[in-house]
């Protein structure tokens, strides 16, 4: 399945609120912030592209790994993701689309 998005599957949602599951225990709401395609990479696959989000975690936050993006009509997809540092909400992740 993940052989399968594109930019174009969040390019739509930029701006809304998507949530993350850190653990079965902590669901965190957070904002699709940016959505970046590469200027460089191989278009044989897809286009490379990036995705930025901003939680609601000002005081803890999540070590990269992968955890569940939680969107209410696209649906669930585990994906790896990296802590960039806070933002103006909170602590924000990168995902990375190669």
């Amino acid at each position: 399945m993940l052989e399968q998005i594109s930019i174009a599957n969040f390019q739509p949602h930029l701006n809304e609120t998507f949530s993350i599951r850190f653990t079965p225990e902590a669901t965190h709401p957070a904002v699709l912030t940016k959505v970046t395609p590469w200027s460089h990479g191989s278009d044989k696959y897809r286009q490379p592209f990036t995705l930025e989000l901003e939680t609601d975690l000002k005081e803890t936050y999540y070590l990269q790994g992968s955890f569940t993006l939680v969107h209410p009509t696209a649906g669930e997809l585990v994906l790896f993701m990296v802590p960039l540092g806070l933002g103006s909400m909170g602590m924000r992740y990168e995902i990375v689309f190669s």
